[in-house]
């Protein structure tokens, strides 16, 4: 779960209550207490401007805007009609899958012939280049 996400499952309780940034802490640790992270209020805390529109606080949002900021180590927890969710990215639909046509087994007689002719491990080397050389040289003379 993000910070914010965490912050709005243990203060929907205290709607429009005013908590300190120790209180939200203790609050989040009541209500998982298995979980390690750490609690950051003013990452999901807004301010809200001359219009009253609740804007984040700095340059860019860090998570929803789950609380308002009021005052140093003040913090309002907002109602559910009240929060700022962050514009997620939209997930894009899933591409059809592609179907790939098997080519047919092949035939096993003629596969047995083959097989039995050559041996696996030609593969592996390289191919000799001094049948060539001596192609060019006879070709030259």
């Amino acid at each position: 779960m993000s910070n914010s996400s965490r912050i709005e499952a243990a203060t929907r309780q205290h709607v429009g209550a005013v908590l300190t940034s120790t209180q939200i802490a203790e609050l989040v640790k009541m209500s998982d207490p298995t979980n390690a992270k750490g609690v950051y209020p003013s990452d999901c805390a807004y301010k809200r401007d001359e219009a009253g529109k609740l804007i984040p606080r700095g340059k860019q949002a860090y998570g929803d805007g789950v609380l308002e900021y009021l005052g140093e180590n003040q913090f309002k927890v907002l109602a559910d009609k009240d929060i700022v969710r962050m514009p997620r990215s939209a997930k894009k639909a899933a591409a059809p899958a592609v179907v790939i046509p098997t080519p047919a087994a092949p035939d096993v007689k003629k596969a047995g012939k083959k097989a039995a002719g050559k041996s696996t491990s030609t593969s592996s080397k390289p191919p000799v280049i001094a049948k060539q050389k001596a192609n060019l040289k006879a070709a030259t003379m």
